[in-house]
């Protein structure tokens, strides 16, 4: 699997607005549009790029990454679709999609190098923008999620560089389990174990689901 290439489709940013989709008014940088220059991409992504959240963005969160592949799929669902950054993510990438992303993977990328560090979560942003109520289920029961990465090495990049497989982690946590476990077997012990002892799952995460296994619901272990 090294070396290993994957097609980016787009390089992303965007500014926090004030947006409102139907009844909702919130900050949001999800209206991302497509970068044609090289950028520069630092240990907190890119530069110009804008998180409005607090639970967005951060060493563990510079990047988001979402599968093209899944775009023929959301295309009949969602109103105002977009072929650029559909879900307000950083890297659109043909290829590389959540059950072969495993959290630690390493990928080289321009001059920086980058690792998954998690799944996204979805948030009601994304029900507000395409007027979908339960667009938030529909990613998860899909497990079109897309993931999150931290940069390990800064540098220059260009919306024509692929992300190339530098070394795939030798536990092989896919991106899919980590999301099974999130949303559906949550008190699955061998999972939970199994996802918790990745070094490379990013610390917001190893806590909430080191509550989860550390949770009364445990007992039934017993």
């Amino acid at each position: 699997m090294k070396n290993q290439k994957y097609q980016v489709k787009s390089l992303n940013v965007g500014k926090i607005e004030t947006l409102t989709y139907g009844k909702r008014t919130f900050e949001s940088a999800i209206r991302k549009k497509s970068v044609l220059e090289p950028i520069f991409l630092s240990k907190t992504g890119f530069m110009s790029d804008e998180q409005a959240y607090e639970h967005h963005g951060g060493e563990d969160k510079a990047l988001c990454l979402y599968p093209y592949d899944y775009y023929s799929y959301w295309s009949d669902i969602l109103n105002n679709f977009s072929n650029i950054a559909l879900f307000g993510e950083n890297l659109t990438v043909e290829g590389l999609k959540e059950d072969n992303a495993h959290i630690g993977d390493i990928f080289t990328f321009g001059e920086a190098v980058i690792q998954v560090s998690e799944p996204r979560n979805p948030c009601y942003k994304l029900a507000a923008k395409y007027e979908v109520p339960n667009m938030v289920i529909r990613m998860r029961d899909t497990g079109y999620t897309g993931f999150l990465l931290r940069v390990l090495k800064e540098g220059m990049v260009t919306p024509n560089d692929d992300l190339v497989l530098l070394e795939e982690h030798p536990q092989q946590v896919s991106v899919s389990l980590v999301n099974d476990i999130k949303f559906f077997d949550r008190f699955n012990k061998e999972k939970l174990e199994k996802v918790l002892s990745v070094d490379a799952l990013s610390e917001n995460l190893r806590a909430i689901l080191l509550k989860q296994f550390l949770s009364k619901s445990t007992n039934r272990w017993e």
